[in-house]
């Protein structure tokens, strides 16, 4: 009998493999941590892309799971559809079964018809299948497993068939599978159909399968090159099988869904409808989901990279809550329910639940207050809009409601279209385009090895051992390596260099080969094996000098100090789970020789006491000197030992457990010292937000805290010298001299504007005027700018007509416009200064009674003042 509900069909799916010696592999989380050339994982087969590339040290052979995937950016963006159609989904579960140089094409075609056909029972008088138009072997195996007829085994091109992740990586010819959703008898007419029949993107006819056929890597040139072993990997839309098996027009319609979308229903009293105005519904669902593991595994709502991307839906999300009626805070209600939903599967989600949901609502009431400023600026661009009678908003405007306040293009465009308005899009797009290129650029990059092309491969050796808790000195041998400009990239069979991972940046220090010496700049870890960057000391990089043995030091001291503030950071983890609650985890850190900075979960901000006590706490276990004991076991035994594991990494099922007595358990790969009073002390040097729900802690350890405090007492002794006071009466004394610096500046802000009321009155004497409107027009040299802030404050208060104040020095020059408000109807001080300050190649604006501008051509006052005089007179004639 077919599985029915969700959590039956995946199970269904993984026992099925299992049964065919598939070792089921639990789901990476969804920000990828060993591999710079992604953002968020966009397909099942991207944690095993380093076995396609040869590098498989667990010899595993097959594999199956359930991988959460997140679609959002790039090539396989699907965001723009969300809602819209019954199929498309930010985050997506895929199922999938891979083999590793094990079975090929046959036993992939066999495994997916037995299971649709005999296992779940679909109809196979729905299915067709597509393959690659040059694959004619997976042509006559579908034939022969299928007993299709061969118009229903169907061929396409590259663009359909076969299979890229990316511009370069692994990739081969595919065969999918489509299932017809309709009415049998019209199947024949609209089968071969360029859009409404297979391999058309359309409701009907839907892939729910892809076996790919893993058999090239594409270098960067595009060339292909064969791949050592030949693999298979399969990528089956959970959401979309569900909606088959339980019979349903929708994937909105599957209890994946359902039970969500009745929620929102139930919270906003708006009842769902499975047409065009149930698209707040399944934007809601659909995008709850894709926030909720994000934030669970690790990636914060921020304003660049991959919460950039998460700030950019919830919020997305949050404009369909208020086509709902919801003002307030709404989706983070909704968290709850999804866990129930999913916990089992993802116990990730369950785990964090509350953290999720407090993350959640705070940016929600965030983007409540940023919304409402967003439409108060968009109704200021209306207003100038119609007074200068242009009909379309500037795509940079555009961009900067949608970059700054979280409007989409598509909000502004509803909004304008309500105000007779049209957008710019060409403009947009063109900002929008400026501000990825920005991100690509801010974004953390690193060397592909999955691209070969410009790799020297001196031999083959899957992965990197890490020889660096034994040892800090070490011969090794290089497997390959390439060269960049002055840099030299190498991966090596082995390592005493700690790649960067879990928090602690990446080791360096020398490589010495004898006639070739290279100095080790940072090391990094992409998938299981280790890339070094270095550059040359002295020597040639080439073949030869490259193959022989090297002794491989890393920097001590900088080992040492690296080591006391990684134990550091798991010390103020317990010392802040102790005294603040369980609530609290880790959020990320960093972590080199310089210092710590800590990120940890917590509804408020440490005050001063809080941070005292949090210090004192940590360096009571420094000196109760506790042993650093690690030790490999199972990840299940560790986890039920107490050890803590941190949301959003990926663990092997063989894990590293670092100890401190009890006090401190956590899982880590990192480097640590041997007893915690070796990490000497810990200061704490400040304690920030860094997003909602998330603070962080930066703190120093052993030498560099010493050497902290030595620098503030020193500074506290010359700070008493020059107040000539005591120790203990510095902070009064200080107090004392920041009241009197005060009211001095008060004082002075005074006689400043009693001068400039004294100048006001000389210069209104020179006042002319025009049909009874006095007119003044003044220039100032190498005026003070709050003295002359003060003239135009006078200006703007006393002058009843027109007034243009000028203030120029050797650099740059302003330029002011008051227009006193029984005028403002007549003219605006606004338009004036715009016409005045082009002339002198400025820009400014302001209010209608008051306006401002600056030049960095100063030279050109001169024109602007004569040209002021006749734009003044034309706007009141």
């Amino acid at each position: 009998m077919a599985p029915k509900t969700a959590n039956e069909i995946r199970k269904s799916f993984i026992d099925f493999f299992e049964k065919k010696q598939h070792l089921f592999v639990p789901s990476s989380p969804v920000a990828p941590q060993d591999d710079p050339t992604l953002m968020f994982i966009n397909a099942g087969m991207n944690q095993f892309k380093s076995i396609f590339l040869g590098d498989n040290p667990k010899r595993i052979k097959r594999a199956a799971n359930s991988q959460k995937c997140i679609r959002v950016s790039g090539k396989h963006n699907d965001l723009d559809e969300v809602g819209r159609d019954t199929y498309h989904h930010t985050l997506f579960e895929m199922l999938g079964n891979w083999s590793f140089g094990d079975y090929y094409k046959k036993e992939a075609i066999e495994f997916a018809w037995e299971l649709l056909t005999e296992v779940w029972g679909l109809d196979k008088n729905r299915i067709f299948v597509t393959y690659y138009q040059d694959d004619a072997e997976a042509a006559e195996l579908w034939k022969k497993v299928s007993g299709l007829p061969a118009s229903r085994i169907m061929p396409f091109d590259e663009k359909d068939n076969f299979w890229e992740m990316g511009e370069t990586g692994p990739c081969g010819p595919c065969s999918e599978i489509h299932y017809d959703k309709g009415d049998l008898s019209s199947q024949e007419d609209l089968y071969n159909h360029p859009i409404k029949g297979v391999n058309g993107e359309n409701d009907r006819f839907i892939e729910i399968w892809n076996l790919v056929f893993m058999q090239y890597n594409r270098s960067a040139d595009g060339t292909l090159n064969p791949l050592k072993d030949k693999h298979v990997d399969t990528g089956m839309g959970f959401e979309r099988i569900c909606a088959i098996l339980q019979d349903k027009r929708s994937n909105y319609d599957t209890d994946v869904f359902a039970p969500i979308i009745a929620k929102i229903a139930e919270f906003s009293g708006v009842a769902y409808l499975p047409d065009a105005e149930g698209m707040p519904h399944r934007v809601i669902a659909d995008h709850l989901r894709a926030v909720s593991f994000a934030i669970a595994d690790g990636v914060m709502p921020a304003n660049e990279g991959r919460g950039y991307v998460m700030r950019r839906i919830l919020r997305r999300a949050s404009r369909y809550a208020r086509q709902l009626g919801q003002e307030s805070a709404f989706i983070y209600k909704l968290v709850p329910l999804l866990s129930e939903l999913m916990g089992d599967a993802f116990p990730e989600i369950a785990a964090r639940q509350d953290f999720v949901s407090q993350v959640i609502k705070a940016e929600e009431d965030r983007f409540t207050k940023t919304l409402g400023t967003g439409l108060d600026r968009f109704a200021k661009i209306v207003a100038e809009m119609k007074r200068s009678g242009s009909k379309v908003v500037e795509g940079e405007k555009v961009f900067v409601l949608y970059d700054t306040y979280g409007f989409p293009s598509d909000l502004t465009r509803i909004i304008a279209e309500d105000e007779g308005l049209s957008i710019d899009e060409n403009g947009f797009e063109v900002a929008m385009r400026k501000q990825k290129d920005r991100a690509r650029a801010a974004r953390k990059t690193g060397v592909d090895i999955a691209d070969e092309d410009g790799w020297n491969k001196l031999n083959h050796v899957t992965g990197t051992k890490f020889l660096g808790y034994e040892a800090e000195t070490a011969p090794i041998s290089i497997s390959r390596y390439r060269k960049e400009g002055d840099d030299v990239y190498f991966v090596a069979s082995e390592t005493p260099f700690y790649a960067e991972a879990g928090g602690q940046v990446g080791e360096y220090g020398l490589l010495d080969g004898g006639d070739l010496q290279l100095r080790v700049l940072d090391t990094t870890k992409i998938n299981d094996s280790w890339v070094h960057r270095a550059e040359v000391i002295y020597g040639l990089v080439d073949d030869y000098t490259m193959a022989v043995e090297f002794i491989a030091i890393v920097n001590a001291e900088a080992r040492v100090a690296t080591k006391a503030n990684h134990s550091a950071t798991h010390i103020l983890h317990a010392a802040l789970r102790e005294l603040f609650g369980e609530h609290i985890s880790q959020q990320g850190s960093r972590v080199d020789h310089q210092g710590l900075r800590f990120d940890f979960s917590h509804h408020s901000a440490l005050n001063s006491d809080d941070l005292k006590l949090l210090e004192n706490k940590a360096n009571e276990a420094i000196r109760a000197n506790y042993t650093v004991e690690t030790k490999i076991q199972d990840l299940a035994e560790a986890k039920a030992s107490g050890a803590m594991a941190l949301f959003g990494e990926k663990y092997d099922e063989k894990v590293r457990v670092v100890s401190m007595s009890a006090f401190s358990i956590e899982l880590c790969g990192g480097l640590h010292v041997n007893a915690t009073g070796e990490i000497g002390v810990i200061k704490i040097i400040s304690e920030s937000s860094v997003a909602a729900g998330v603070r962080r802690i930066e703190a120093i350890s052993g030498e560099a805290a010493i050497e902290f405090n030595q620098s503030q007492e020193e500074t506290l002794k010359k700070v008493v010298g020059t107040l000539k006071t005591k120790p203990d009466k510095v902070l009064h004394r200080v107090e004392s001299l920041v009241l009197q610096n005060k009211l001095l500046e008060k004082e002075l802000e005074r006689l400043q504007q009693q001068l400039a009321n004294q100048k006001m009155d000389s210069l209104l004497e020179k006042v002319e005027e025009f049909n009874g409107i006095p007119i003044l027009i003044h220039s100032f040299k190498g005026m003070d700018k709050k003295e002359f802030a003060s003239m135009v404050d006078s200006m703007a208060g006393k002058h009843k007509g027109v007034a243009l104040l000028t203030n120029v020095d050797s650099t740059s020059g302003s330029i002011a416009v008051t227009v006193a408000k029984s005028l403002t109807q007549r003219v605006k001080a606004g338009n004036l200064i715009k016409e005045i300050s082009a002339i002198a190649g400025g820009k400014g604006g302001g209010r209608p009674d008051r306006a401002q501008a600056g030049t960095k051509e100063p030279e050109k006052i001169p024109d602007a003042i004569a040209g002021a005089k006749k734009i003044i007179l034309g706007a009141l004639a």
